[in-house]
């Protein structure tokens, strides 16, 4: 599951995990509040989470994921990449902590890793 308000960023972020897994199914969602919904619907094994949402942040979004289903892996994928933002997330329990900036290249070799852990 992708959750990020920039289309362009799901879009770019899809083509990334097609390249991994041609076989995946992608959820997306722009906001916290749609994103959880079908978070609890879908419960999707791994999640990239955008810090910065229009309604929540993610990092209540991180927090309520952990506690719902708290094996599912998440990637926070950001533009605060801050130590602050990212001790944070890691201690509420996200796998991974990168700055869209320049990290977006780590993305495919992390992604594939967790599939091999979720299976």
């Amino acid at each position: 599951m992708i959750v990020d308000d920039s289309l362009i960023i799901r879009k770019r972020l899809i083509n990334i995990l097609l390249e991994v897994s041609n076989t995946l199914e992608i959820l997306q969602a722009e906001n916290a509040e749609f994103a959880l919904s079908k978070f609890k619907s879908e419960k999707p094994e791994i999640v990239i989470l955008d810090i910065a949402l229009p309604d929540m942040s993610g990092i209540l979004v991180l927090k309520a994921m952990k506690r719902i289903f708290p094996e599912t892996k998440i990637l926070m994928l950001t533009n605060f990449p801050t130590e602050q933002f990212k001790e944070a997330c890691l201690k509420l329990g996200a796998d991974y902590f990168l700055s869209k900036s320049d990290e977006f290249e780590k993305i495919p070799k992390i992604i594939s890793s967790l599939l091999k852990e979720c299976k």
